[in-house]
């Protein structure tokens, strides 16, 4: 495998564990700050609205930048962010740090994506892209279970910790093992209508839709697999690594659907997100009995599998259409994926808020039917057209 991309999937790592390290301790920060879930829930929405906001135009404003540099600054600034998180008092304290954070942490992937492509050759993109995301799936896998048992043991506040050595080790591998590029990028590469040609509109809006309704209970993972298990602490980190699973096989499972056609695919994996996010609120709603644990851990390794798979579809996609432009084409991306992030934590914390949080799946489910129905706006590329081998 190769080196220089497996280094790449150091920044997502980070960059994942940033944006999740506390989502199994929302419990006991919301007792710590005398504030409610649905409020700390928020946290995650502040960080992610902030990366799907603010990352476009700081990808435009740094499109002559050279991309191992600007990853390395973004990386430092993920760490500094999660530090300033750690030793925070109150909430508003970390809200804000999120809000500054998120707005360069935006850059992670879609700056690590276009250096990966770089390096190989069109018909290996969609594995090369895999490969860097595998960090953010790593993140998933090991890391933000292993912050929820730190956060239990030594409270939530170690979490933050944890997710700032981890962008310290990643500004360390990127600074020495990533490659610089020969020359910047050019003009064309920092243009916005450059990157929304063809159906790239249609597939933003997708991933924005489609993540909007995974998140709507992603965010309140924690008090989820309470709900329908009553695990509490470290258990639920336990449980958590499911989600990495699902996210390594769905990123793997997403670099073969690269290949097959566009429609097909996507709607494979948003028909599969209604379904998972409609069983949690089953799972919510019944006593399982001694098929709780299995269940909510079946319905989290598809869930987040459907999901990641999206990622090398659409990523593939946007480096076929956009061209030189791959790198704001990205960004946009990774900004609809930011903003369907922040938006489903949003829009779990109303429904958790007005309704209880047993209703959080169907209101995902109902999302996810939305982003199915706009898969099947996407037209059928004529045949000889794709690239795609």
């Amino acid at each position: 495998m190769n080196a220089k991309l497996l280094a790449l999937a150091f920044g997502p790592l980070a960059f994942g564990l940033s944006g999740f390290a506390f989502v199994g301790l929302i419990d006991p920060m919301a007792a710590d700050l005398n504030e409610s879930v649905a409020v700390i829930g928020q946290l995650q929405a502040a960080f992610f609205i902030a990366c799907g906001i603010g990352g476009p135009f700081v990808a435009r404003a740094t499109g002559g930048f050279d991309r191992k540099r600007l990853l390395l600054w973004v990386i430092a600034g993920m760490a500094a962010m999660n530090a300033v998180s750690a030793i925070a008092n109150s909430f508003e304290a970390i809200v804000f740090a999120r809000l500054v954070g998120g707005v360069f942490a935006a850059l992670t992937l879609p700056v690590a994506s276009t250096i990966a492509v770089g390096l190989v050759d069109e018909a290996k993109r969609p594995k090369a892209i895999a490969i860097v995301l595998g960090g953010y799936t790593f993140a998933f896998l090991l890391g933000i279970p292993v912050a929820t048992a730190l956060g239990d043991w030594l409270g939530w506040r170690a979490a933050f910790w944890l997710a700032s050595v981890s962008g310290m080790v990643a500004l360390g591998i990127t600074l020495l093992a990533v490659p610089s590029e020969g020359s910047a990028p050019s003009a064309i590469s920092a243009s916005f209508k450059a990157a929304l040609v063809e159906q790239n509109p249609k597939l933003l809006l997708i991933s924005l839709i489609g993540f909007t309704a995974t998140f709507t209970t992603v965010s309140f993972i924690g008090p989820i697999i309470t709900a329908v298990t009553s695990l509490e602490g470290a258990a639920i980190g336990a449980v958590q690594i499911s989600t990495g699973v699902g996210s390594l096989l769905g990123l793997s499972a997403g670099a073969y659907l690269a290949r097959v056609p566009l429609r097909f695919s996507l709607a494979f994996c948003m028909t599969v997100a209604a379904i998972t996010q409609a069983a949690f609120s089953l799972g919510m709603f019944n006593d399982l009995g001694v098929l709780a644990i299995p269940s909510v851990i079946a319905i989290i390794i598809f869930g987040s599998g459907a999901m990641f798979a999206t990622n090398p579809i659409v990523q593939t996609e946007l480096a076929r259409s956009s061209g030189p432009a791959a790198t704001i084409a990205f960004a946009l991306n990774s900004s609809m994926i930011y903003l369907g992030q922040g938006l489903g934590a949003v829009c779990g914390g109303l429904v958790i808020a007005f309704g209880s949080l047993s209703w959080t799946g169907f209101a995902g489910a109902v999302l996810a039917v939305f982003a199915t129905m706009a898969v099947a706006s996407i037209k059928r590329r004529p045949q000889g057209q794709s690239v795609r081998s």
